[in-house]
C-alpha cells in the first residue's frame, strides 16, 4: 500500500481523534459516528400546548462532519414537524450510529 499525504492526513486525524477522547467525530470512509436523539420532546410549555405533550420520533437530523447536530425532523403522531432547533427538543432516547455528514442546516424547509 502507497502511502499519500492524504491517506496521512486521515490517519493523524483518527490518532489525533482517539487520543482527545473524540470518538464521536472519528471519521471512517467519509462517515461520521455520532450519538443522536432518536426519541424527542418539546422542552417548553408553550410548544407543549402547541403540538401535543408527547414523546415524538425522530426520522431525520442534520449532520457535520464535526459530529454536530443542529436540527431535528421529529414526528409526534401522526404530525411531522422539520427543521426543529435542538435547542427547542429534550432528549428522552439517545443512540449512536453512523453516516456521512450531510453538512445542510436549510432554513428553507418549512413544518407540514
Amino acid at each position: 500500500m502507497k502511502l499519500t499525504k492524504e491517506s496521512l492526513r486521515e490517519i493523524i486525524k483518527e490518532v489525533i481523534a482517539e487520543a482527545d477522547g473524540h470518538p464521536q467525530i472519528l471519521k471512517k470512509n467519509k462517515e461520521v459516528a455520532h450519538n443522536w436523539a432518536t426519541h424527542m420532546e418539546w422542552k417548553s410549555s408553550t410548544d407543549k400546548e402547541k403540538y401535543g405533550d408527547v414523546v415524538g420520533e425522530v426520522i431525520h437530523h442534520t449532520l457535520f462532519e464535526d459530529g454536530t447536530i443542529t436540527k431535528y425532523d421529529v414526528k409526534f403522531g401522526n404530525k411531522t414537524i422539520k427543521n426543529i432547533p435542538t435547542s427547542m427538543l429534550e432528549v428522552v432516547e439517545l443512540k449512536e450510529h453512523s453516516h456521512e455528514a450531510t453538512e445542510e442546516d436549510d432554513e428553507e424547509k418549512d413544518d407540514e
